[in-house]
């Protein structure tokens, strides 16, 4: 297994939680930072100001240009008053420069990658730019991930209070609050959601080590504000499968009996499980990364591996393994149609927390892909290819 060194390393002003490279021009990536204030009350402050004082945080957004070589420079950084939790741009929907950020204080920011064209210069490089932030919840709660859903523009969202709720956002919209609806709530900090693959449906995973699946509304009917949507209760939930806290979901592929959804657990395992349509769900591959598996990310679309074996099928995922660094992955499926998982690399220059990885979506002229890695508590930013 080749040992990756880093082609570029960068230190950053403030902890790094998250990435998402632009879809439209791979070329950008924005990063998201999250920052707690370590500020103590004076004399003259009680205990309980002093303790409110420390739990302040902000962050920032910053643009990063990948190069052919390294990431050439950081194009811009936009300061923002809350921590930055999970970063994704809208899908499919124009305008494809909008993204949307979780934050540290119960709201859903939107901003838009705005390129200001000058006369001297017809590709300038593009900034980031606030276009509304939507206050979900009260301030005090975090926002942990949060997902678009594949039709419209409803969101998912997970809460530091378990919450699982969804959101009905209208980019046209200039309103600063949205219609807002609960699910099932998990007992724990709720970490992690992914709808599934026709939106029908929406799993979530927390610190309960609960992997939940609750089938949704007519998305047609979530759309109208005035309509009382009852609490959606859970089709089913699963208490045995992880060890530990749910932090990753990645449905793969459905189909008429069942999907197969990837899951990452603080236990330090990643899962492939087979949801059938009706029965127990199964374990069909699992394997120790020795780290905790925060986010997981597919390479390649799901699909024959060759001509001649039509019932082996493959895919390669990009997966944050928070102390452990990175990971790149194959999963597959052979003739004896068993599931199996394979470390093809490991990329190990972090020396704390990787929660943030990305990849750029084309195989440069080598035929490798283009990676940038984070890591927490040292600020660190990485560029490495495979």
């Amino acid at each position: 297994m080749p040992h990756i060194e880093p082609i570029q390393s960068l230190t950053l002003d403030l902890p790094p939680s998250c990435i998402e490279f632009w879809p439209d021009d791979s070329r950008y990536a924005v990063v998201g930072t999250y920052n707690l204030e370590k500020q103590t009350s004076d004399k003259s402050g009680s205990a309980e100001e002093g303790r409110a004082e420390s739990q302040r945080r902000n962050g920032s957004l910053i643009l990063l240009h990948v190069g052919k070589d390294n990431v050439s420079k950081i194009i811009h950084t936009l300061s923002t008053p809350s921590a930055i939790l999970d970063i994704h741009f809208t899908p499919k929907a124009p305008p494809n420069s909008v993204f949307g950020v979780a934050t540290s204080t119960g709201a859903i920011g939107i901003y838009d990658l705005k390129q200001f064209v000058k006369l001297e210069n017809s590709d300038a490089p593009p900034e980031v730019t606030h276009l509304r932030t939507v206050q979900f919840f009260p301030e005090d709660t975090l926002v942990t991930a949060f997902s678009w859903h594949p039709k419209g523009t409803l969101v998912g969202m997970t809460l530091s209070t378990g919450q699982v709720c969804l959101g009905d956002i209208d980019l046209n919209n200039p309103l600063d609050s949205a219609p807002c609806w609960d699910m099932t709530p998990h007992e724990l900090e709720a970490w992690t959601l992914a709808f599934s693959p026709d939106g029908t449906g929406l799993y979530s995973g927390g610190d309960d080590s609960v992997l939940r699946f609750t089938e949704l509304p007519e998305i047609s009917a979530l759309n109208h504000e005035e309509i009382d949507v009852e609490t959606p209760s859970a089709s089913w939930t699963d208490k045995k499968i992880h060890g530990a806290g749910v932090t990753a979901i990645l449905p793969l592929t459905a189909s008429e009996e069942g999907v197969l959804v990837l899951t990452g657990s603080y236990d330090d395992h990643i899962r492939l499980i087979y949801v059938p349509i009706a029965g127990r769900r199964k374990i069909l591959a699992e394997l120790n990364i020795g780290g905790g598996v925060w986010r997981l990310k597919c390479l390649n679309k799901f699909a024959p591996s060759s001509p001649i074996d039509q019932h082996s099928h493959e895919i390669l995922l990009l997966v944050s393994c928070m102390h452990a660094g990175a990971r790149i992955l194959r999963l597959s499926e052979g003739q004896d149609e068993q599931w199996r998982f394979e470390v093809l690399a490991k990329f190990e220059e972090h020396k704390s927390m990787n929660y943030g990885s990305d990849c750029q979506p084309a195989l440069n002229e080598k035929g490798q892909r283009t990676f940038v890695t984070t890591s927490f508590y040292d600020r660190l930013l990485c560029l490495w290819r495979f």
